[in-house]
This record gives structure tokens, C-alpha cells and sequence, in this order.
């Protein structure tokens, strides 16, 4: 009958080096106890028919055996203490972080109600953190306001962040994923809202992430604070929407997708969209024109855009999915800065003629 049903697990995943012992614990506390209900139970039940009332037969008087007292005196205080010492040393491994995580060390702010993240590399993320495989890190949390709880079920971890103070904890994934994170401390009417994501990814995945090339998140924009989200800003300064746009008007190709595709040149030859010749096309884009299009695309020397904003902006060129262009910067107002298009121009009709010049 509910067999559309997906059967919820007993426990979350296991993604974290200490989830796995912190369960074999759990499950050791789960079974004393299981084992101890039964045999009390048992015996209880044992009882009521042994000993119950009989009529004509006196019951039998029991004055205690001081033997019996010690076993059951005895034996549950070795199983609780076996409890104090495994958590102890388990708790034990929760506060003290390894010392390959000192230098990789999140920040994170609870507010009413959301979780701000700032990685160690400058990348900020809002009710969302971002984590590799395999590596340590360690997080240091406060809050704006009230007192919220910095809870991973998948990690078997939570910690209070508390206004005017800095706790801490430590995690090592383990298995690549997308994992639920909450706040697990009444913080007020909307504190059910205040929930996010843990994304575990592999070294590969996570390195394009710091890039701003691969999307962890729902959104058309890289994450904040990543060279491809610095080169978006200045992509939207430089006004290149304004040939490079999604509109049937556009002066020049759309950039959506282009990274490691076939280019048609003009000269019936080809070339794959790399970095190479993404750089080719904005230092020099006469060198590779596109098939179909006039060369109208300015050269930016390194007096208008840096090789650090140049990386920046081909990692954004990179991180485009289709879809992920922006509308054109002439419906908006011009950013500070930002040269003058002439955007009353009439846009540029497809060449058929092949002539000297490039652009994407």
C-alpha cells in the first residue's frame, strides 16, 4: 500500500569522520539500555505469574539476598561508566580540532534568520557552506542577535553561537554530498525558516567552485567573493552586454556555454573555446573572428583591464550556463565608472564576407 513511500532512514547519512564514531557509541548506548529493558521487563513479568496471589497458599516471605544486590549494583555501574569513558574520549575529539585545519578556518554569523558564511579564501555564502572531501576544516561562529544552534545532522555536530562570543567546531567530510543544515535553538518566530545546505565536494569540483565556475546553488550567479564573480562585476562595468547579449539585436555572439566548444572562424577553420582563446579574444580579437560576424570588438590592453581582471573575467566567461546572462546594462542604470556606448548605433548584421578581426 505505501510502497510509492520512500522509507526514511533511521539515522541521517554519515558524512563526517566523526559520524561514524559517534554512532558506534550511539548504537552501544542503544543496545545496554535495549538489553536492560528486556531483562527487567522480563523479570517483572516472571513474577507476576510466579508470585501471584493463590488462594489457600500463603506467600512465600523474602527477606533479600545481599548477593542479588551486589550483581545488579555492580553490573549497570560498569556499563554506565563503559558510556562516561567512550564519550568522554569522543568528546574529547569534537573540541579539539586537528591541527591541519588551523589554516582552513570558516567564520560563521547567525542572524534572524540566516547563516552568513565567509570562507577562508574570501568566499562568502548565505545559508550555504561549501566544504571538500577528505579535508579538515574548522568553524568559528557568533551571532547578531539572539542565541542560535550551528547544527549538522549528517555530521553528527551542533554548537551554540552565541552574541559577544566565538565558539567553535571542527569537521572532516567524508562522503560527497548535499547535506541539511539547521538551526537547532529556538530563535524566534521564523525559526523554522533558518535552514540551509552543506555541500561536500570532490577536490576537482571543489577547486572549480573557488574559481566560481561550478554552481553549488539554486541562482545564475557565481559565489560571492570568487575571481568569476569578480569578473562578472566588471564584465556588467565594462558594459559588455551591450554587443554580447541574448537579444535577436545583439552586435555579437551570445557568451552562454561557449567554454570548450567549436568556434567557426571565419576562413572555414575552427578552434575550441579555451582559455586561450577566450584571453585571445578580449587582448587581441582581430587574431580569431567568428564565422558570421562583423569585427567590430574593441582590443582591451592591459592599461584598461589587468591580467588579474583578465582571469577574473575569463573565469566568469567559464562559470556561463545558459540561461545565466544578465539583461542588457542599457535598461539599468550605467555603472559608476563604466565607459560611454554609444548604444543608438545600429547593431551589427552577420558578415558574409570574411575579413580580419575577432571576437567570441
Amino acid at each position: 500500500m505505501f510502497a510509492f513511500m520512500d522509507t526514511p532512514p533511521i539515522l541521517p547519512e554519515q558524512a563526517s569522520e566523526f559520524s561514524k564514531e559517534y554512532d558506534v557509541l550511539f548504537w552501544y548506548i542503544m543496545g545496554v539500555c535495549a538489553l536492560g529493558s528486556a531483562v527487567v521487563y522480563s523479570l517483572l513479568i516472571y513474577c507476576c505469574f510466579v508470585f501471584a496471589k493463590k488462594e489457600g497458599v500463603a506467600p512465600k516471605r523474602i527477606l533479600g539476598s545481599n548477593k542479588l544486590e551486589f550483581i545488579w549494583t555492580i553490573i549497570p555501574l560498569f556499563f554506565f561508566l563503559s558510556f562516561f569513558v567512550w564519550g568522554a574520549r569522543l568528546y574529547d575529539v569534537a573540541i579539539n580540532p586537528p591541527p591541519e585545519s588551523a589554516d582552513r578556518e570558516y567564520t560563521v554569523v547567525g542572524k534572524q534568520w540566516m547563516w552568513k558564511v565567509q570562507h577562508p579564501t574570501g568566499h562568502r555564502e548565505i545559508n550555504e557552506i561549501t566544504l571538500q572531501e577528505g579535508v579538515a576544516v574548522r568553524i568559528t561562529g557568533t551571532s547578531e542577535d539572539v542565541i542560535h544552534d550551528f547544527g549538522i545532522p549528517a555530521f553528527r555536530s551542533k554548537f551554540d553561537v552565541v552574541p559577544g562570543r566565538y565558539t567553535s567546531a571542527w569537521y572532516k567530510p567524508i562522503k560527497v554530498g548535499s547535506y541539511h543544515l539547521f538551526c537547532d535553538q529556538y530563535c524566534g518566530f521564523a525559526h523554522s525558516q533558518m535552514v540551509g545546505k552543506v555541500n561536500v565536494l570532490s577536490q576537482e569540483d571543489y577547486a572549480s567552485f573557488l574559481e566560481g565556475i561550478y554552481r553549488v546553488r539554486d541562482g545564475k550567479n557565481p559565489v560571492d567573493g570568487s575571481p568569476a564573480w569578480e569578473g562578472r562585476k566588471l564584465f556588467l562595468k565594462l558594459q559588455c552586454l551591450g554587443c554580447h547579449n541574448k537579444e535577436s539585436e545583439s552586435r555579437a555572439p551570445t557568451l552562454e556555454g561557449i567554454y570548450k566548444t567549436k568556434r567557426a572562424l571565419q576562413g572555414g577553420t575552427t578552434v575550441v573555446a579555451d582559455d586561450t582563446y577566450l584571453r585571445n579574444s578580449i587582448r587581441n580579437p582581430m587574431l580569431q573572428v567568428r564565422d558570421g560576424w562583423k569585427p567590430i570588438m574593441p582590443a582591451y590592453t592591459r592599461n584598461q583591464v589587468t591580467e588579474e581582471e583578465l582571469l577574473n573575467v575569463i573565469s566568469y566567461l567559464k562559470s556561463l550556463k545558459p540561461g545565466d546572462l544578465p539583461s542588457r546594462t542599457e535598461m539599468n542604470p550605467v555603472p559608476v565608472g563604466a565607459p560611454n556606448v554609444d548604444t543608438s548605433a545600429p547593431p551589427a548584421q552577420p558578415s558574409t564576407t570574411p575579413k580580419p578581426g575577432g571576437q567570441p
